[in-house]
């Protein structure tokens, strides 16, 4: 019946905890203790010990004569040839059996946690861990305790042994954290499994231990060199999941500070290799020579983000002062040694030749770029001759032509200025000045110049002009005259050219009065037309009348026409300000006149805007619905919508839109127009119930044309206009843009409210009542019009929309409200009201 009975230490049989197996099976293994975490069939738990798990302490596993594998009362597989239970590798293995048989592993942690009661897929627990695809026929033999490895006995027989992935890892996981980092490297390096697991698995231990006991334990050098070229910033865990009884407690976290993990271990690992080799021993007491650690230091360096290359050159060349070298080399150079080139071939693997060869130049070792060189692909012809007249040259001008051949422009010029020396008369000064400035101008270090000859007042001069010139000429005039005028001594006609192209007058006379220069009122005149001729809104150009005005009344006396400046500026105060200063009533007169006029277009502009105002927004109100309608029917179809693709306006909206040109024939682009709407000619296509057709007519130009007709050839061929392949359709968004752009139109802006209500003022106190009440009135008028057009629609939309949500909602379906995006500022549109203080002034008036 599947009871399963346990003898004891005592002798006596009695019934085992571990339950009934669902029916007989004729193989059986058990595990005695399962809640261990060091498992093993043969430990005896102390009488005195309690266990509190509800699970049962004992494991037994069945295999059935009709194959099914069961772990108690669970069915662990319904075809299952055999299994063996390995309690070094934690794991239940058993093979099955069908048209694709596999390998499974089922940890035993997860059969001793299992609770049929509160998982709710058991085939989701039990799956294991990576199974093994294996031939068919094929049974499980044994597992070795000591090794990641497994014997199948194939159907012919014979025995095979495998090392499956779900046993490799975990083993190599295990020895990776008890520190037998060579045994889990070797096994790692044949099993081609990822050499980041070292690191990964626990980044903190391998920083702080690990990787003294990678360099102690692997005596291989290019063992050490695998596993450093072979570093990612991946992590490894992710693809390989860690099992729960290899990494106890908590998870381990990533720690990389701000740098990445490949350069931290480059770097660890590094620092462990030099200690050794100027120790002359690791801290296992092994001897080490000196370089012997030195291709895996330079596979650190290469392996860095970015490559350390320069710190890998300098390396090899300190290497090749070694006793090792000098034999090798035999007279000639020590960098052309075997010892030498053998170092630099390898760099080479790591990284690029022309990097390292570049590098080498860059660090003005001409020798040792030749020694690069040499094993590359580079043609002798062309690095030879250049390699031999860098040595011929001075030493920094050399390295000035090395910093231009690599573009580093900045020491370029470091090494340039330095190449001036103290005996040079003053004509070569000059030269080196001359060359230094054009250096600095084609690559624009004007600020390098700056520092380095901050002691040479004069050349420092010219640094800044040439400065504000490049400024100038980048369009930045602003501060290109603060660079001009900061200069010592101050360029006063460059600032005067930038401050002319920022428009700012006042720098501009101030830099002509500091050079003694005298303007004409021809030029003064000049320059203020210029300044009111500033394109801009409305606030601009009267800070531009302003200042035009200003400068005729100071440089060329013409207080007309500042006057006229200040009057198209709308600037009433100032300009009655200015006349009476002048004692000029005759322009004070000309400024109120132009006040009145100025207000009788405004009072026009009123109107007007209320009654655009409010025929737009009537409009508004039915294209909106439309543009939301094709927004939803467009993210119904999950389409884009792009401006009239969509279905733009339901059918009773639009009844009154549609022409006939889409009613009468199939095509929605069929004939222009509608007919009787050409008068000049008679013809009429009429069209019937069927889908044919007929002229009718009396013009003879319909008739046919040959060799003996002699209609149509004495007249012109009409050429035809070229129609608008894109014609605006109403309800489209098109329209809908136009529409907010004329209802945004409509109502005042900012300043031209502030200018309106100052004009106002000015009306008031020159005497002009009427006008300024008229002005009010109708500013009023639109500020109510805007208001209550507003109002309206935006009632009028919310009682529309509680009924499509009711009648939507009576239906059974669910409602969700499309807003389009330009709505929010459309509700918002309002005038903005007059000053208080205006308004309590008229309040004691009217």
């Amino acid at each position: 019946d599947g009871a399963l009975l346990e003898y004891t230490e005592g002798g006596t049989i009695e019934s085992c905890e571990a339950g009934p197996l669902l029916e007989p099976c004729p193989s059986i293994a058990g595990i005695f203790d399962a809640h261990t975490e060091d498992i093993s069939a043969s430990a005896v738990p102390n009488a005195e010990e309690v266990c509190h798990d509800v699970h049962s302490k004992r494991l037994a596993i069945g295999l059935s004569s009709r194959y099914r594998l069961y772990c108690g009362e669970r069915l662990l597989s319904s075809a299952s040839s055999s299994f063996e239970i390995s309690l070094p590798h934690k794991f239940v293995v058993h093979a099955t059996i069908g048209s694709r048989p596999h390998l499974h592993f089922l940890p035993i942690e997860s059969l001793r946690n299992f609770d049929p009661f509160t998982e709710s897929d058991n085939h989701a627990v039990l799956d294991g861990y990576e199974p093994r695809l294996v031939e068919r026929g094929s049974r499980l033999v044994s597992i070795f305790p000591s090794s990641p490895s497994l014997v199948l006995q194939m159907p012919r027989g014979n025995l095979e042994g495998i090392s499956p992935r779900a046993v490799v890892l975990p083993y190599v996981m295990a020895k990776i954290q008890k520190g037998e980092l060579h045994e889990a490297f070797d096994i790692m390096r044949r099993q081609r499994v990822d050499l980041n697991l070292i690191v990964d698995l626990d980044p903190t231990k391998f920083l702080s231990c690990g990787a003294e006991q990678l360099v102690c334990q692997i005596e291989q050098i290019d063992n050490i060199n695998l596993f450093i070229s072979s570093l990612t910033e991946v992590d490894s865990t992710y693809k390989y999941p860690v099992p729960p009884w290899i990494r106890k407690g908590a998870p381990c976290v990533q720690v990389h500070d701000d740098d990445s993990k490949v350069n931290m271990v480059c770097r660890k690992m590094r620092e462990l290799m030099l200690t050794a080799e100027k120790d002359g021993m690791t801290t296992s007491g092994k001897k080490v020579t000196k370089g012997h650690f030195l291709l895996p230091i330079l596979s650190t360096f290469a392996k860095e983000s970015p490559p350390k290359v320069e710190e890998a050159l300098s390396l090899i060349k300190d290497s090749a002062t070694t006793v090792k070298a000098k034999k090798q080399s035999k007279g000639k150079s020590v960098l052309f040694s075997d010892y030498v080139q053998s170092s630099i071939q390898y760099l080479a693997f790591l990284a690029d030749y022309e990097l390292i060869f570049n590098t080498a130049l860059g660090m003005y070792d001409f020798e040792l770029a030749k020694a690069v060189a040499r094993h590359s692909q580079m043609d002798p012809k062309v690095y030879l001759p250049m390699l031999k007249g860098l040595m011929e040259l001075p030493k920094f001008l050399a390295r000035f032509e090395v910093d231009i051949k690599l573009k580093r422009f900045d020491t370029a010029l470091r090494n340039l200025v330095a190449s001036c020396t103290h005996h040079e008369t003053d004509e070569e000064t000059t030269n080196h000045q001359n060359k230094c400035m054009a250096f600095i101008e084609e690559h624009s270090l004007h600020k390098l110049g700056l520092e380095l000859f901050q002691e040479d007042a004069a050349f420092c001069h010219c640094i800044m002009a040439s400065l504000g010139e490049r400024l100038l000429a980048e369009r930045k005039p602003e501060e290109a005259l603060t660079i001009f005028l900061l200069a010592d001594p101050k360029c006063l006609d460059g600032g005067k050219r930038a401050a002319r192209a920022c428009g700012d007058w006042k720098a501009f006379f101030a830099c002509c009065a500091e050079d003694n220069e005298t303007l004409s009122s021809e030029q003064a005149t000049n320059i203020a037309e210029l300044i009111s001729s500033k394109f801009g809104g409305m606030k601009e150009q009267s800070d531009a009348y302003a200042s035009a005005a200003r400068i005729l009344q100071d440089y060329c006396q013409d207080i007309s026409y500042s006057v006229d400046m200040l009057i198209s500026g709308h600037l009433w105060s100032e300009g009655r300000r200015v006349s009476y200063l002048q004692n000029r009533s005759d322009l004070v007169k000309k400024v109120i006149d132009a006040s009145i006029s100025y207000a009788q277009t405004c009072i026009d502009d009123m109107v007007d805007r209320a009654s655009t105002f409010e025929k737009t927004n009537t409009r508004y109100a039915e294209v909106i619905v439309m543009r939301r309608n094709a927004i939803k029917e467009a993210e119904e179809a999950g389409a884009e919508l792009h401006d009239d693709s969509a279905s733009m306006f339901s059918m009773q909206s639009t009844a009154s839109n549609t022409s006939l040109r889409s009613s009468a024939s199939g095509r929605s682009m069929g004939s222009v127009g509608s007919v009787g709407t050409v008068a000049s000619v008679s013809t009429v296509i009429s069209v019937g119930a069927t889908s044919t057709f007929s002229f009718t007519g009396d013009i003879d130009t319909m008739k046919h044309k040959s060799k003996f007709n002699k209609i149509g050839r004495d007249k012109k061929k009409k050429q035809k206009k070229p129609r608008n392949s894109r014609r605006r359709k109403p309800g489209g968004e098109e329209e809908l843009t136009e529409l907010v752009s004329t209802l945004t139109h409509s109502c005042p802006d900012d300043y031209y409210v502030d200018v309106i209500s100052s004009t106002i003022t000015f009306l008031l106190q020159s005497g002009k009542r009427a006008i300024a009440e008229l002005l009010l009135d109708v500013y009023t008028n639109l500020e109510d019009v805007v208001l209550k057009s507003q109002t309206e629609r935006l009632d009028q939309d919310r009682k529309n929309q509680e009924e499509i949500e009711k009648s939507i909602r009576m239906e059974g379906g669910i409602y969700q409200f499309v807003q389009h995006p330009c709505e929010k500022d459309v509700d918002a549109l309002r005038c903005k009201p007059l000053p208080e203080t205006l308004r309590g002034v008229f309040s004691f008036l009217l």
